[in-house]
């Protein structure tokens, strides 16, 4: 009885273990935050959810319930063109190897508390 129960168990083990492998791989990026009433989406204008080394982006920060004069973004190559009507237009544009990972960390705040203050990790890839 002892060896069926074990057996159950590792066939289960092994299945959870091949499930979440394939949930990992099909991840979507997160580039949404949501807070109460207030909300950032980036939308990056390529249409891709992820950016490219070397390749100058515009990528909008689309700001509901939020005041604009209280938005800031941090990060890594971005550059600010435009903070009007609740959009914020930046370019963001990275050197290769300047990260230590594939991964872009964009800092926002838009007030005091914890919760204003949020961490986007966008992935970044080579252009073919």
């Amino acid at each position: 009885m002892n060896k069926n129960i074990l057996l159950k168990l590792l066939v289960i083990f092994t299945s959870l273990t091949i499930y979440s492998c394939g949930k990992s791989e099909n991840k979507k990026t997160e580039l949404i935050y949501e807070t109460g009433n207030k909300k950032i989406e980036i939308h990056i204008q390529n249409g891709k959810d992820y950016l490219e080394y070397d390749q100058p982006t515009e990528t909008n920060f689309v700001l509901t319930n939020i005041q604009q004069n209280n938005f800031h973004v941090i990060g890594p190559g971005i550059r600010v063109i435009q903070n009007q009507n609740g959009i914020m237009r930046t370019q963001i544009k990275v050197r290769r190897n300047y990260l230590e990972t594939d991964t872009l960390k964009v800092k926002v705040s838009f007030g005091k508390k914890p919760e204003e203050n949020h961490e986007f990790k966008i992935p970044m890839k080579t252009a073919e």
